[in-house]
């Protein structure tokens, strides 16, 4: 072959013109595009199906990964293991076994990070390009769930189905060619930044009083079950005095008050409520039941985030101190 074409090889044989001249156009998806460069005679052949699997990777692997890619500092006595790690998650990336999901928090974290744009692209394309819900709307998805148990009185059901939080087609088999776009977030980092240290100043201030009071695994996983009902009833009380009483030097604030989790999850249950002919009047009282009912604590993402923090609760009783750190509530969530 001589010149340019869109075909790549391997070239096999024509069956209409019988030249050697049929080549890749196009793979992805399910099917492999061969067109022949001299005659253009198309011909579509189905993949075979898969069924990857998910490894959900913490920000620091994917910051490793990025750091093997361009040569960067490796953890300190570990410089072969991550490599090793990086060849063998990109070998079975390749092979179309597993993919790694991003997510907002990968997102959030790559924004602060020294060269985002490099890190966004790398994570999208060295793990298969799927990306999941917004972690916030998993776990609305997960109270909803339980709402509509609590409202008909049955028993909740509870999925862990990674295609019901995925935001593409995880069996699609990787394409032959990546575009991507190279979006500057840096606009928001400072914000991301400020928010971030103010958690963390409220979880050192928190790490101080579990010291000083020798908590237990079990006192602060008991606490953390039980504050479930007033937490969401106190965030919701705060909602509506934003919405009451907006800031008039601040255009946005009835906007970003619109997308609270806890106005949005509020939203929701009203929803369920009409469709199951509660009045109106009376769905907050229904809703604030719900929030208080004793199995909130078996919601996934409620339940995991109070034992991580009786864990970290713990650590920190054993002098632990340093775990709490400004990544922690990253940690939680993911």
């Amino acid at each position: 072959m001589s010149g340019f074409t869109w075909e790549r090889g391997p070239f096999t044989r024509c069956a209409k013109c019988g030249q050697t001249t049929m080549g890749i156009l196009s793979a992805g998806g399910g099917l492999l595009t061969k067109r022949c460069t001299n005659c253009r005679r198309t011909v579509q052949l189905p993949l075979p199906e898969l069924d990857k699997k998910a490894i959900y990777l913490d920000q620091f692997i994917f910051s490793m990964i990025y750091n093997v890619k361009n040569e960067g500092n490796l953890p300190k006595g570990h410089e072969a293991f991550a490599k090793e790690v990086y060849a063998l998650l990109r070998r079975c990336v390749l092979l179309q076994q597993v993919f790694l999901p991003h997510s907002d928090i990968h997102h959030d974290e790559t924004t602060v990070f020294h060269s985002p744009i490099d890190l966004r692209g790398l994570y999208k394309f060295f793990g298969g390009d799927v990306s999941v819900m917004d972690s916030r709307d998993v776990e609305l998805l997960q109270d909803i769930q339980f709402a509509k148990a609590y409202f008909d009185g049955k028993e909740p059901k509870v999925s862990f189905d990674i295609d019901e939080i995925a935001d593409s087609q995880r069996n699609d088999w990787l394409p032959d060619m990546h575009v991507g776009v190279r979006a500057d977030y840096s606009q928001f980092a400072d914000h991301i930044r400020t928010v971030r240290g103010d958690v963390h100043d409220a979880l050192k201030k928190l790490a101080d009083t579990w010291l000083e009071k020798k908590v237990s695994f079990a006192g602060v996983l008991e606490s953390e079950f039980s504050a479930i009902g007033p937490t969401k009833k106190q965030a919701f009380a705060k909602w509506f005095e934003e919405v009451s009483n907006p800031d008039p030097s601040d255009p946005l604030a009835l906007f970003e008050s619109s997308g609270r989790p806890i106005y949005r999850e509020y939203r929701e249950l009203c929803h369920l409520l009409e469709d199951r002919g509660v009045d109106e009047d009376k769905q907050a009282i229904e809703i604030m039941k719900f929030w208080h009912w004793e199995r909130q604590r078996e919601i996934p993402h409620q339940r995991i985030s109070s034992y991580l923090f009786a864990a970290v609760a713990g650590r920190v009783v054993m002098g632990e101190k340093r775990i709490v750190d400004r990544g922690l509530m990253n940690d939680v969530r993911c």
